[in-house]
């Protein structure tokens, strides 16, 4: 799940917190209050989110190719593409 706010409020914001509650109806919404940032989201986008995290397959390619070394492959098939047969093979 791709952790992207919706909107962003400042702490003094929450005084009419109707727009915020509004905006977080549709996603996550970012609070600053001095140098600390908060979130705010729905119970079932958590929910989501945990569940998700705790799935360790890949959600995205980009997931499935992380730390894949292809000179590592390349050189480990290099003597299976040079070798010739040795008379075991069936086809």
């Amino acid at each position: 799940m791709d952790i992207k706010e919706v909107a962003s409020f400042k702490a003094a914001d929450l005084k009419n917190t109707g727009p915020i509650f509004r905006e977080a109806s549709r996603g996550i919404v970012k609070i600053s209050r001095h140098s600390e940032r908060y979130v705010l989201m729905r119970e079932s986008d958590l929910e989501q989110l945990l569940t998700e995290a705790a799935d360790p397959r890949p959600k995205t390619l980009a997931d499935l190719l992380e730390g894949y070394d292809a000179e590592a492959v390349k050189a480990k098939l290099g003597s299976w593409v040079t070798d010739g047969p040795i008379g075991k093979e069936a086809l």
